[in-house]
C-alpha cells in the first residue's frame, strides 16, 4: 500500500490529477505546493501546506510531522536564482553546491532526491502509482510506418539520445536527415515556436521526446500534452516519438483522437540500449 505518501506539486495538471487517484485509492497523503509553481486554490479539498522552494528545514518538519514515508515529485520546477531561493540554512548546507556550481538539471535532481532518501523518505515514480498516462509502445493515429522511415526515425533518434547525454532538454525536431532544433531551458513550446517563426521545409519533420540517458525515472520524466500537439500540426510533423512508458501524456484520450482527426502518426517505443549502441522496438 502506499500510505504515508507526500506530493512535492510543481506546476501543471499532473499533481491534482495524482491527487485525485490516491484519493479514490483511499491512500493517506499530503500535498506540498510549491510557491510561485503550484497553486494552492487547486489543492483546497485536500491536505496540503505551501512553502518556498527555500524552506528546506520546514518542508523536513512538515514530512516528519505527518509521519510521511514516502515522497513523489510531481509537475514542472525551474532553477531558482539565489534571491528567488531564499534558502534557510538547511536548504543552504545541502543543495548550495548543487544548484549554483554549474551543475546539470540530471545532477541537481538526483542529489535531490539523494538529501530526502537520506532524511529518511523513500522516493517513488508515477510508475509505481498508475500507468494511466503512459503509451505502450506501438503506433497510434493515421496508419503504420513504412521501413523506410523506420529507419530514418532510428537513425534521427539515435542522434536525439546521444545528444541528451548533455542534459540540456529532452525534445528536438528533425528533418529526414539532421536535427534541425533542440530544446533548451525554455522548454519544449519555445522550441516548437522556434521552428514555427523560421519555417524550414524540409521533406520531412520528426519530433522527439525521450528521457535522457541513464536519467533517474523518478523524476523529471518527458511530458506530452494536447496544447504541445496543437502547435506540432502546425509545423507539418509527420511522426511524434515518444518513449513507452516513460512519457506522460497529459488528457490521452484526446490527444489519440485529435491526432487521428489530423492524420498524424505516434510512435510510442521501447529503447534499449547495448553499450553504446541503442535499439528500437515498438511491436
Amino acid at each position: 500500500m502506499l500510505n504515508d505518501l507526500a506530493i512535492i506539486a510543481g506546476s501543471g495538471k499532473l499533481p491534482l490529477e495524482v491527487a485525485s487517484i490516491l484519493k479514490k485509492k483511499k491512500l493517506r497523503f499530503i500535498i506540498l505546493c510549491i510557491k510561485g509553481f503550484s497553486k494552492t486554490k487547486d489543492y483546497k479539498n485536500y491536505k496540503h501546506y505551501a512553502l518556498r522552494m527555500g524552506q528546506g528545514a520546514s518542508a523536513i518538519n512538515i514530512l516528519k510531522k505527518n509521519n510521511i514515508k514516502r515522497l513523489i515529485f510531481l509537475g514542472a520546477l525551474e532553477r531558482p536564482t539565489l534571491s528567488d531561493l531564499k534558502p534557510d540554512f538547511w536548504t543552504l548546507f545541502k543543495v548550495f553546491k548543487f544548484i549554483f556550481f554549474k551543475k546539470t538539471d540530471d545532477v541537481i535532481l538526483r542529489n535531490v532526491v539523494s538529501i530526502f532518501e537520506n532524511e529518511g523518505f523513500k522516493v517513488i515514480g508515477l510508475s509505481d502509482i498508475t500507468n494511466k498516462f503512459f503509451l505502450k509502445k506501438g503506433v497510434y493515429g493515421y496508419k503504420k510506418i513504412p521501413k523506410t522511415d523506420l529507419k530514418i526515425i532510428s537513425n534521427l533518434l539515435n542522434k536525439t539520445l546521444k545528444w541528451t547525454k548533455k542534459d540540456i532538454g529532452q525534445s528536438v525536431i528533425t528533418s529526414k536527415k539532421r536535427i534541425l532544433y533542440k530544446e533548451d531551458r525554455k522548454g519544449t513550446n519555445y522550441l516548437i515556436k522556434r521552428s514555427l517563426k523560421n519555417k524550414i521545409n524540409e521533406n520531412s519533420y520528426l519530433f522527439i521526446k525521450v528521457k535522457k540517458l541513464n536519467q533517474d525515472t523518478r523524476v523529471d520524466l518527458p511530458t506530452f500534452g494536447f496544447n504541445t500537439l496543437k502547435n506540432l500540426v502546425k509545423t507539418d510533423i509527420k511522426y511524434i516519438i515518444l518513449n513507452a512508458n516513460s512519457t506522460v501524456v497529459m488528457n490521452k484520450k484526446k490527444v489519440l483522437k485529435y491526432i487521428m482527426d489530423k492524420k498524424k502518426t505516434i510512435l510510442s517505443v521501447d529503447i534499449l540500449i547495448k553499450g553504446q549502441n541503442f535499439t528500437v522496438d515498438y511491436e
